[in-house]
């Protein structure tokens, strides 16, 4: 037999339920207020971060135009085409000719592939993915640079790594081939075509921003969202403080007989040649050190 509920007792339920269902809405709004809040000020926070980092870069490293010198640009155009050409020909490698040439190559380890993504020291500018290859001593010399380049940058405080830009590794015959068709300054023979060498763009860098501590999962989301792309725009707005200490860590190296750099005249990048090990080495210069 079924028996009804007294109108008061369905008016305390009721209240109950109202009370319950206020009380969940108060809760979850005052949750997602908090989180809101919380998010925005680890993300205020964050943003305060890189730009104190960006303040340290500025004051501990000159600009290009204070640092470089008729000098320093000197020792970057002493080492021509004819000693990176006699680099490549001593290197007992012989030239690829077609693109075809490239996957044979690496299978039997006369070439290897460059390393790319988050853990590389360098990252790609422009650079199709078949050509990101180069022999074993040259992918070895490239990340010693790179890593050169980044000891240099860290050992001025307390700053983050600066990826640099390689706007050209391998390239078979017939593509300079076809870059002498479209730049009248490209070379009938380059020492890219034996895998010795690669070109680093002064004009571009990546900074690797740190990921964040101590944040809720929404402002993790919203600063790794962001992290990337800020990196590259603190690369492009501090590329004159980073090409300084490119340029350095090149005459460096070279003066250390670990390669040979050229200062293009009409393109934006260094050529880069890696002197193989037992290979006669440069006379040792003091080398020209940026102030700190």
């Amino acid at each position: 037999m079924k028996t009804d509920i007294p109108s008061n007792k369905r008016a305390h339920i009721l209240t109950i339920m109202v009370a319950v269902i206020i009380a969940s809405a108060v809760s979850i709004f005052l949750s997602y207020r908090y989180i809101l809040s919380r998010t925005v000020r680890d993300v205020y926070s964050y943003l305060e971060t890189i730009q104190k980092m960006e303040h340290r870069y500025i004051e501990l490293i000159p600009l290009y135009e204070d640092y470089a010198t008729t000098i320093i640009e000197k020792q970057l155009r002493t080492r021509l085409f004819q000693d990176h050409m006699r680099i490549a020909l001593g290197s007992g490698n012989k030239p690829l000719e077609r693109d075809e040439d490239i996957e044979p190559a690496l299978e039997s380890g006369r070439l290897v592939s460059l390393e790319s993504g988050a853990d590389a020291p360098y990252y790609f500018y422009n650079v199709r993915k078949l050509y990101r290859a180069l022999d074993l001593d040259t992918a070895r010399g490239l990340d010693r640079l790179a890593h050169r380049f980044q000891d240099s940058i860290m050992s001025r405080g307390d700053l983050p790594p600066v990826k640099i830009a390689i706007s050209s590794a391998l390239r078979p015959a017939s593509y300079q081939s076809v870059l002498r068709d479209l730049n009248e300054n490209a070379v009938p023979i380059t020492t890219h075509s034996y895998s010795v060498s690669f070109d680093v763009f002064y004009d571009d860098y990546y900074v690797v921003l740190p990921y964040p501590e101590n944040v809720n999962t929404l402002s993790a989301a919203i600063i790794e969202m962001m992290r990337t792309r800020i990196g590259f725009m603190l690369g492009d707005s501090l590329r004159s403080q980073f090409r300084s200490v490119l340029a350095e860590t090149l005459v460096r190296l070279q003066e250390e007989g670990l390669l040979y750099a050229i200062l293009e005249k009409r393109q934006k990048c260094y050529h880069v040649t890696i002197i193989p090990a037992g290979d006669v080495k440069a006379p040792h210069k003091e080398p020209v050190t940026i102030g700190r």
